[in-house]
């Protein structure tokens, strides 16, 4: 078992401060967005080409456009959890609609006779990858708290050094400033040790909450040129665009009327945006008429991020206060700003597709992926001397390489296309990794009508995938498993001249 040490950087995702292997993880973990055609296959279309989702695979496939083509996607996505928590089940979802995928394609054709038969260039927008997810975790009869996680944080530290360290400004200083902890003497104004305003194994119920929202985007500019209808080669240069946003709320309610802590309410606000940049190139090969093979590379992302966050915590007691008759108390942190900065892995992604004639077609996508790469590293816009030393190496120890596989099909009946596709991407954890889950299971069909200038495709995901988390301290709490489901239904509209 992977000792939990490794964990306790994000232990605690509602401490903003620290940027940590979770924000690593929640930069990189994206798949290509696509239009309605190539959802209905799964997105495996890095041999096929000619699609809006193309350059986000293989930027080769643009190559196989023999007229210039406008599309666009609007889309709609449901997103369910189901949170299970010391034997507790809820369930949460959240709606949205959005454009999922804006493609220009101008195909220029080259002079007769050349062994260049043409170039495609413009540019692509795609969504790929959502925040917006709406999380609760209910248990009851907890006999652990979260304050005895900010007791223990609080450990060796003055109570003037709590609001002077940045690291308890947002955690263990507010918890001691609502006496949700105190001093072990608090006769002694240098006490370095604090227990919870609870006696230790006192059951609580527990509700925590976690709402985002945002998202991941590429807006990609791209060139593909076709040798002799059988070599397609491409290169695309992205533009990254990151939001994301949550605000969690864990509250504690005391049963035992006993004990004068009554209930308590902590709160973190986190706000993330910034933008980057990567580059793309592959190639596509036609031996025959019905075979095509292609491989592609993708560079990391690479991402500036900013940060800004703010924290408070309330407090409510049985008894009034001997010297103000108060029963409640509340503070709040002084606001955070952060800038750092997030690489996301290489990917490679090897293709096939057989094209029977005018009938059908199967794709074959297989894409490699080594997570522990992604690094952490400070602002080159600041002067910081932090290393990420730490971070990294969790990095490296929490995560490892996937293979995803994803299949897709496709079957013409006069101006009519049906689809059906599966793709399935492992858990990007270690196995022997507290939060490692199941697999990313996305199963998908459409169906579309074209004709020589107009085509409209509807395609729909349905996906699936367990993760874990601790909402504090790992020796002191169990993970919060997690259920998630992604339906997404989009509508693709294409014109050619």
């Amino acid at each position: 078992m992977r000792p939990l040490s490794l964990a306790l950087v994000c232990a605690t995702p509602f401490i903003a401060l620290a940027q940590n292997e979770e924000d690593a993880l929640r930069s990189s973990y994206i798949a290509p967005g696509g239009t309605a055609r190539s959802i209905g296959m799964a997105n495996a279309f890095g041999a096929l080409g000619a699609d809006g989702v193309s350059v986000m695979i293989n930027p080769a496939g643009m190559g196989l456009y023999r007229r210039s083509e406008l599309s666009f996607t609007p889309s709609l996505e449901v997103n369910g959890v189901t949170s299970r928590y010391y034997g507790t089940s809820s369930t949460d979802s959240r709606t949205r609609f959005y454009f999922g995928n804006l493609a220009l394609a101008l195909n220029v054709p080259a002079e007769r006779g050349s062994d260049w038969r043409s170039s495609t260039f413009g540019v692509i927008y795609d969504r790929q990858a959502t925040q917006h997810w709406a999380r609760q975790a209910i248990g009851k009869g907890i006999a652990t708290s979260i304050l005895d996680d900010f007791a223990s944080r609080a450990e060796g530290t003055t109570t003037d050094g709590l609001f002077n360290d940045p690291s308890l400004q947002f955690s263990s200083a507010l918890a001691y400033d609502t006496y949700g902890i105190d001093p072990l003497d608090p006769n002694d104004s240098l006490s370095t040790s604090y227990v919870a305003a609870l006696p230790f194994g006192a059951k609580v119920n527990q509700t925590n909450t976690i709402d985002s929202r945002g998202a991941i985007s590429n807006t990609s500019f791209f060139y593909s040129g076709n040798y002799m209808d059988r070599l397609y080669i491409g290169l695309s240069v992205g533009v990254i665009g990151y939001r994301y946003r949550h605000v969690l709320t864990h509250t504690e309610t005391v049963p035992d009327e006993s004990i004068d802590l009554k209930d308590l309410s902590y709160r973190d606000e986190v706000s993330t945006t910034g933008n980057g940049v990567d580059v793309k190139a592959g190639v596509i090969y036609r031996p025959h008429d019905r075979f095509r093979m292609g491989a592609a590379f993708h560079s990391p992302m690479w991402l500036q991020l900013n940060d800004a966050y703010v924290s408070s915590m309330k407090t409510e007691f049985r008894t009034p206060s001997s010297t103000d008759g108060r029963t409640s108390y509340s503070s709040t942190s002084p606001d955070g700003v952060y800038n750092y900065r997030v690489s996301s892995p290489w990917r490679t992604v090897l293709s096939a597709a057989y094209i029977a004639g005018e009938h059908g077609l199967v794709s074959v996508d297989y894409e490699y992926t080594d997570y522990s790469k992604m690094r952490l590293r400070r602002s080159n816009r600041l002067l910081d001397a932090y290393d990420y030393v730490a971070e990294n190496e969790a990095v490296s120890n929490s995560f490892r390489a996937v293979h995803t596989v994803r299949v897709g099909t496709e079957w013409r009946a006069g101006n009519w296309y049906f689809r059906m596709g599966w793709g399935f991407t492992p858990d990007p954890y270690e196995k022997d990794d507290l939060r490692h889950g199941q697999a990313l299971r996305t199963y998908a069909g459409g169906v579309g009508y074209r004709t020589d200038h107009v085509g409209v495709d509807l395609g729909v995901n349905y996906a699936q995938r367990t993760t874990s988390f601790f909402q504090y301290d790992p020796t002191l709490v169990n993970t919060t498993l997690e259920e998630r489901t992604n339906m997404r239904t989009l509508v693709t509209v294409s014109m050619r001249p």
